[in-house]
């Protein structure tokens, strides 16, 4: 069984969520992997109706909301309030990878029946 970096590495998206889409057994939260190449930007936030934590477990991200710039190193985390989007660019000379753990701001589902 491959694991979730594994996973991650391999998606074209170069991200990989688990939550109630692949467990039906979840109902409110997800956690995901992504990854940015060296100077890669792009953007990242929760959907509407969800709220996340971005916890950057290698290497250096910048994250810019409108003019407002912060940087995280490997170990810190950012709150990324209800359908916040924002740009991260990785800083650092190699992959940079970050965890995005989130859960329901409402009720609803991702289940379909």
């Amino acid at each position: 069984m491959k694991t979730l970096k594994e996973k991650c590495d391999e998606s074209p998206e170069k991200e990989i969520f688990y939550g109630a889409i692949l467990n039906p057994e979840i109902k409110d939260a997800y956690i995901g992997l992504g990854f940015l190449d060296p100077k890669e930007s792009r953007i990242e936030g929760p959907g509407k109706g969800h709220e996340e934590i971005l916890y950057v477990t290698e290497g250096k991200i910048k994250i810019k909301i409108e003019d407002e710039e912060f940087i995280l190193n490997e170990g810190e985390t950012y709150h990324l309030a209800d359908g916040l989007k924002v740009t991260v660019t990785n800083l650092a000379p190699k992959r940079s990878y970050f965890v995005t753990a989130g859960g329901h701001t409402k009720v609803h589902s991702h289940h379909t029946h």
